[in-house]
């Protein structure tokens, strides 16, 4: 095979992997949260959470906190504090909505 049919079945198989949502290692990855921390925070500084499931532009789940102050903050989705207020929350039950408001 010459080097022009090769370069263009490479070409391809790339756009192939990037139209059906892969990930190609070393790819710049679209996540809202750079890190997150699992440091308690006040319920009544809370004015929402935004959770954000994993998906193709992000490998991990997120969940954003709003602050009263309009601050943003990133918390480790496995925080048990977080899983308490979650639950809290919810009543005890299952809850669809993907944004909480205290």
């Amino acid at each position: 095979m010459d080097r022009t049919a090769t370069v263009t079945i490479l070409i391809l198989l790339l756009c192939a992997i990037a139209a059906q949502g892969v990930r190609i290692p070393g790819a710049q990855s679209q996540c809202k949260c750079i890190g997150t921390t699992s440091k308690f925070i006040n319920p009544k500084i809370i004015r929402s959470l935004k959770y954000i499931p994993s998906g193709s532009s992000c490998e991990r789940a997120e969940i954003i906190v709003t602050l009263k102050n309009e601050k943003k903050v990133c918390v480790d989705p496995d925080a048990k504090w977080l899983q308490a207020l979650i639950t809290a929350m919810k009543g005890g039950k299952q809850h669809k909505s993907k944004k909480l408001k205290l």
